[in-house]
């Protein structure tokens, strides 16, 4: 099927081995600073370590990967001046962008879940001894479809500075939201990964760290209401982008060097 050439050809292109290899890299790193950080606070409960942890590295690298990643599902294409030879194939434009868009998610889950076993195995030595670890890997699951389908239509809305929007939404806002008072946390794709994640406090994780990340997992809406929020919201702007991407066109960038 061309709806399957084309997924598999999108995924190919997002798991090349220069790419896989830096986020290897960056799994490595994590580990490590997971060590450091046991080794500095000893925690008495590995579960509330892990959690910290968890929350502090594997969900903030969601959201980066889920940026990169989905910057390249038609922003690269753009810029390097072959949208033109994309567009050319016998299959309908809504399925081009879904299918490509699903080809980014699936290599997002893949990164995301190295570095989910990477702070794992830091922690429990043993990664698939986490309790956690199949509830973390659902809200991977959610996480990069959600991210995934949001950033894709930033980078349809705003071919130029969608990047710079998609790592500002990354790092700044689902950052700072949270840590907001009153229901800001409800603007947050995070707020309803954590309540999937049903991850628990940590009240002996060790310093500002461990605070913040008590902060950053707080679970303000209900496993149920999380649901339903992702579920929604991925539908809909995986709506949006089929719909945006069927309706205007999009040209080679001739700024692009």
């Amino acid at each position: 099927m061309t709806e399957t050439f084309v997924f598999q050809s999108a995924l190919r292109d997002f798991l090349r081995a220069k790419r896989i290899l830096v986020w290897l890299f960056i799994s490595a790193v994590l580990y490590a600073l997971a060590r450091v950080f046991l080794s500095v606070n000893p925690p008495q409960e590995l579960d509330g370590a892990y959690a910290t942890l968890s929350t502090l590295f594997v969900f903030r690298v969601l959201p980066l990967a889920s940026a990169i990643f989905s910057s390249a599902v038609i922003g690269q294409e753009v810029e390097q001046k072959t949208i033109v030879y994309l567009l050319t194939r016998p299959i309908q434009r809504w399925k081009l962008v879904l299918f490509r868009m699903l080809g980014s998610a699936v290599a997002v889950i893949l990164v995301s879940a190295a570095t989910l076993l990477a702070v794992s195995a830091a922690v429990y030595h043993n990664p698939f001894a986490n309790p956690m670890l199949l509830k973390d890997l659902i809200a991977i699951l959610i996480g990069a479809l959600a991210y995934g389908s949001l950033f894709v239509f930033v980078t349809l809305l705003l071919n130029k500075a969608a990047m710079v929007v998609c790592l500002l939404f990354a790092f700044v806002w689902e950052t700072a939201v949270p840590l907001m008072p009153g229901s800001m946390s409800l603007l947050s794709i995070g707020t309803y990964l954590n309540a999937i994640a049903q991850h628990p406090s940590s009240s002996e994780s060790g310093g500002n760290l461990g605070n913040v990340a008590n902060s950053l997992a707080i679970n303000a809406v209900s496993p149920s209401n999380g649901w339903a929020a992702m579920i929604f919201a991925t539908v809909f702007f995986a709506g949006l982008c089929m719909f945006w991407f069927e309706k205007f066109e999009y040209l080679p960038r001739e700024d692009a060097e």
